[in-house]
């Protein structure tokens, strides 16, 4: 270690999930170098730890007893250009309510000055409520783009940041000729690369195929392989969106086969609410290594359905969490988390009660034919929100977890943060987290690390 790698060292619970989506829970101390997580240890071994990384006692921080670490939260979903209406428009189904209420605001992210204030409070509120990294939509405006791009790198947070393109079934006022969403693409991945810094990287966003011509998302995938780049968009999200794409599509069996024409589907594809799937498309996902956002808030508020996320993992698809704010009516990720259970337990209500479909095509098979079906718990939602999301951007060798190695990703909750949280003494750390889940916001999060540099912290803490 070098005079100029100054430590951080943290000593208290760590709270992470395994890959088999179960918790894993233990009192520990973490160190920080620059960026990287670079040791992890027992509590008994801090004296060691001290000395290894010369690091005074005075500036270890101890965590109280109401207090986790725990890795950032990764929102695999997100329209930062619908910030602005959260909590609105919410009584309409999918399309009409893309028609009525959100292209004509996304149309307004002409005005550079509109973006501005818009981008700088959705990543402000995103990072408040621990999304240390997020993959956003912007809108087809390659200037505002960008802006959400830098105000992402200014705030201090992870993202992918895409430029929506969409050149039909679109309104006059909000569309791109196809010509025309290829050439301000490929200069706005210029753009964000010349950024610098691997914090925000350019992510290829068809919008979903009824607004993108079969030539748009082909050259949009040509893009993606060659530059090795991020791909997002929407799949099977509403019924009558389903019918569309085989009215439109009519040479392709499924929805998911239209993507994969167009070279779509990779390691790196995110693939939002897919409610409506196949088992073919499934395994059609799976096969590609492709995966699926999973936005219960959306979902449910939009009434497009169910997504049965038990079924995708006995697939062996991946799959993470997202807001898909202002669908879902929250941009926290926090609220998806519990809402990803309700979700879940709905699913088995509609199966027990036999009120038919509950999930979407091909149910029946969240735990195997002929077996009880077993709804996602607070454990479950964990692992989506930090390591499933990993795994979905195929970022788990950097992301998702408190392991040596990692990028120093991470948040300090404290159950101390509101009232409804605060213990009365008899809970287990295990409480603590199911209780986070359920009732925890943003006044729970008191300490945000991207990359190793605090970007929020609300601490009233003491040192050793």
């Amino acid at each position: 270690m070098t005079m100029t790698e100054v430590s951080q060292v943290y000593v208290g619970y760590l709270v992470e999930s395994r890959k088999d989506w179960s918790l894993n829970i233990e009192q520990g101390v973490l160190v920080i170098q620059q960026n990287r997580i670079v040791f992890r240890a027992k509590v008994s071994e801090l004296e060691y730890v001290l000395e290894k990384y010369n690091v005074a006692r005075n500036d270890v921080t101890v965590l109280s007893s109401s207090q986790f670490l725990m890795p950032g939260l990764i929102d695999t979903h997100i329209h930062a250009s619908q910030f602005p209406n959260a909590g609105l428009a919410l009584e309409l189904p999918l399309l009409d309510w893309l028609e009525k209420y959100t292209f004509p605001t996304e149309a307004k992210f002409s005005r550079p000055e509109f973006s501005v204030e818009v981008y700088n409070r959705c990543v402000r509120a995103t990072l408040d409520s621990g999304t240390t990294t997020a993959a956003y939509f912007a809108t087809i405006h390659r200037e505002s783009s960008e802006i959400l791009a830098k105000v992402c790198l200014q705030l201090g947070q992870r993202a992918f940041v895409g430029k929506v393109c969409m050149d039909r079934n679109s309104p006059d006022y909000y569309v791109e000729k196809t010509e025309e969403s290829l050439a301000e693409t490929q200069a706005f991945v210029n753009k964000i690369s010349e950024l610098g810094g691997s914090l925000v990287n350019p992510i290829i966003t068809p919008r979903f195929v009824p607004s993108c011509s079969r030539l748009l998302m082909s050259e949009l995938g040509r893009i993606a392989k060659e530059k090795n780049l991020h791909i997002q968009t929407h799949l099977s999200e509403n019924k009558k969106e389903v019918e569309w794409v085989r009215e439109l599509e009519s040479d392709c069996q499924t929805y998911a086969q239209v993507y994969e024409k167009c070279g779509l589907l990779t390691r790196k594809t995110i693939l939002a609410h897919a409610v409506h799937l196949s088992d073919q498309e499934l395994e059609t996902i799976r096969e590609y290594n492709s995966g699926v956002s999973h936005c219960p808030n959306s979902n449910f508020s939009l009434k497009s359905g169910v997504c049965d996320v038990r079924r995708m993992k006995n697939k062996g698809v991946k799959v993470g969490l997202g807001t898909d704010c202002s669908g879902g009516y929250s941009s926290s990720i926090i609220n998806s988390m519990r809402l990803s259970v309700l979700a879940s337990n709905s699913i088995k209500l509609s199966k027990e009660l036999g009120l038919g479909e509950g999930a979407g095509e091909g149910e029946g098979e969240g735990e195997g034919e002929g077996s009880e079906y077993i709804p996602l718990d607070y454990a479950d939602s964990v692992y989506l929100a930090t390591l499933g999301g990993a795994q979905l951007l195929d970022m788990e060798e950097n992301l998702g977890s408190l392991e040596p190695g990692k990028l120093a990703d991470f948040l300090l909750v404290d159950m101390q943060g509101k009232r409804e949280t605060t213990p009365f003494g008899h809970e287990s750390i295990q409480n603590f987290v199911h209780k986070f889940v359920f009732l925890g916001d943003d006044r729970n999060i008191v300490l945000v690390v991207v990359d190793g540099k605090i970007v929020k912290d609300i601490r009233n803490m003491q040192n050793i």
